[in-house]
């Protein structure tokens, strides 16, 4: 596979990201400029794989078009795999407090408990929990 440069992937990125926002190939620059009230060179440099070069620009796009942000910078996506790491954490967790409690959960009861620790202004409550469930 051909190796391609960021710029380029860049490009294909915020190009799928128009597709998919149903922004048609022909006059694609002209419905940037008209959506975001950019200059026609800025849009035709982002459709050419450039990151905008204000900030907040590029997180307005992100929004209008449904873009990764760190997918489209960075050329890796934070959001599929912090997702998946911080639900592995969680199963972790209560798995752990059902070996060390000696209990066995009912599956909405595990599945109740893991939501509770990914809500983290709950977790607090929940080590407070196993806390009491241990001493007693």
């Amino acid at each position: 596979m051909e190796d391609k440069s960021k710029k380029e992937k860049r490009s294909v990125i915020f190009n799928e990201a128009l597709d998919e926002a149903k922004v048609p190939d022909w006059g694609r620059a002209a419905a940037i400029v008209k959506a975001t009230g950019c200059s026609p060179a800025s849009a035709q440099a982002w459709i050419r794989g450039s990151l905008p070069s204000d900030s907040e620009r590029l997180v307005e796009l992100c929004d209008l078009y449904g873009i990764d942000l760190y997918l489209w910078v960075d050329l890796k996506s934070r959001t599929e795999s912090e997702t998946v790491d911080k639900l592995l954490e969680a199963i972790l967790y209560v798995k752990d407090f059902e070996a060390k409690a000696d209990i066995v959960m009912a599956p909405s009861q595990f599945a109740h408990l893991c939501g509770a620790y990914l809500d983290v202004g709950k977790r607090s409550s929940i080590d407070e929990v196993i806390s009491i469930l241990k001493t007693s």
